[in-house]
């Protein structure tokens, strides 16, 4: 089976942190941030997966060759000179990986799209069930939030059918929002538009024309590392044992083997990366450390990273 993930976002929230590393390699716990969704892919039966790459895109790359191998994964990159946008980088992206491989998606095929700058773990298997036995142009994996008709849901009735999206809801149907995660058959890519945006110029046309659109509910914990604050919210759900990962022990892994810290020096809550240095005297409370950054006075509710101390209140 066969994916992509999306990387070549600019991050503009995050900055001035993805003006060193672009977002889908910034570290979770001395991993690149795409790993955990390449991680699940593979475990979900994925053998190849694409990634399609502009910001910054030659650190995407070395970032997720020196990340723990994944066993029996192929990962390959397919570079946009200008953002295509989601729509268009989907198309793309498979199509660099059709090339390599020799082989194009068939009709009936499943290609999963999955955004490379969350924390997600969605059961792939119950996403791609349902996806078949509604024969779907496109299967769209949901969440129940309450702030979906702020921004924009996507409205299913009780045969998990998509039928509105990005309207205001009426409450004749089930509004859930969009998690970034689709399952996608051949035929929705060869539809898909050279450039723009996969909802507005691939899923409104389909449900426009009357296509089927289908919509795994996904009760899996869901995070958007878009923000300072989410990124840290995300080592401490780590930290605390609220988000768990196979193989990630946050009690050992906390302090990367490699680094520095100070006998005298106090951690709270706090990750520290490979290489980087914490000074004796130091203090540090619910802060993320990045590699190589030597931190020479106390923080609180930060992100270290080089010269960047970045507030993530």
């Amino acid at each position: 089976m066969r994916a992509m993930v999306f990387a070549a976002g600019l991050g503009t929230r995050l900055r001035p942190l993805t003006d060193v590393l672009p977002k889908p390699v910034v570290p979770l716990f001395h991993r690149p941030l795409c790993w955990f969704a390449l991680d699940h892919l593979r475990r979900a039966g994925v053998t190849d997966v694409v990634l399609n790459t502009h910001h910054l895109a030659q650190r995407v790359e070395e970032e997720v060759a020196s990340a723990p191998r994944i066993d029996g994964l192929a990962v390959r990159f397919a570079h946009e000179g200008t953002l295509l946008g989601t729509g268009g980088g989907v198309k793309h992206a498979i199509a660099v990986q059709s090339r390599a491989l020799g082989r194009e998606v068939a009709d009936d095929d499943v290609v999963i799209a999955f955004n490379g700058d969350i924390s997600f773990a969605p059961d792939l298997h119950a996403a791609i069930a349902l996806h078949r036995a509604n024969g779907a142009l496109a299967t769209m994996i949901v969440r129940e939030d309450p702030d979906a008709a702020r921004f924009g849901a996507i409205e299913i009735d009780e045969e998990h059918s998509v039928r509105r999206m990005l309207a205001r809801p009426d409450g004749t149907l089930r509004a859930t929002m969009f998690t970034g995660v689709h399952v996608l058959s051949g035929r929705a890519l060869r539809e898909l538009p050279d450039e723009g945006c996969i909802v507005r110029r691939g899923y409104v046309p389909w449900l426009a024309r009357g296509a089927r659109i289908a919509a795994h509910v996904e009760r899996a914990p869901w995070r958007d590392l878009g923000t300072p604050r989410e990124y840290l919210a995300a080592h401490l759900d780590v930290l605390r044992g609220a988000l768990a990962w196979p193989g990630l022990d946050p009690a050992r892994e906390a302090v990367h083997a490699s680094a520095t810290v100070g006998a005298s020096a106090v951690l709270r809550e706090t990750t520290i990366g490979a290489r980087a240095c914490v000074a004796e005297g130091v203090t540090l409370e619910r802060c993320v450390v990045w590699p190589r950054t030597r931190v020479t006075a106390s923080a609180r509710d930060a992100v270290l990273a080089g010269a960047h101390c970045v507030s993530a209140l």
